[in-house]
């Protein structure tokens, strides 16, 4: 029992080895390494700004810009997947209430994209946009920085 037992992982790792092998290579090059998840819990952070006799009630979100990256060699094929699997990721933004405003930018310079993030602290929104392929594959590079935006605006 124990030597068909032992033949049989034998065969499952021969298997496994080999099946790994022949499957086809993802289209998106290796992606760098991910942003660690941030390591505290801050509270989302608001701040008072009176003009007149009207007082706003601000929230901190980040802002990320996205520029042209170091990878532009991609096959077209390469790039649709891409392009797919980073709108796909703008959606998973969305969905979960993160990312309250996107847009692209215009004109040939190097900044391709905006966005709006809702994240209680920098490093989650660094966090968050480093989940992107396209940033991982190299195909953008990010700046984020804090923006304050009024509260009850509708950014979306």
């Amino acid at each position: 029992m124990r030597s068909r037992l032992l033949l049989f992982l034998l065969f499952l790792g021969i298997y496994t080895s080999v099946w790994a092998q022949l499957m086809p290579k993802s289209p998106v090059p290796a992606p760098a390494a991910p942003a660690p998840a941030p390591k505290t819990t801050p509270q989302i952070q608001f701040m008072q700004m009176q003009m007149g006799d009207t007082i706003y009630l601000l929230k901190k979100y980040f802002l990320c810009l996205l520029r042209r990256g170091p990878v532009r060699n991609l096959s077209q094929k390469e790039l649709e997947t891409l392009s797919r699997y980073h709108q796909d990721h703008l959606k998973w933004l969305g969905d979960t209430k993160k990312l309250c405003m996107a847009g692209l930018m215009e004109g040939e310079g190097d900044m391709r994209e905006m966005l709006i993030l809702s994240a209680l602290s920098q490093e989650e929104a660094e966090h968050l946009i480093w989940q992107d392929p396209a940033v991982r594959a190299g195909r953008f590079t990010v700046e984020v920085m804090p923006w304050w935006g009024p509260v009850g605006s509708k950014l979306y």
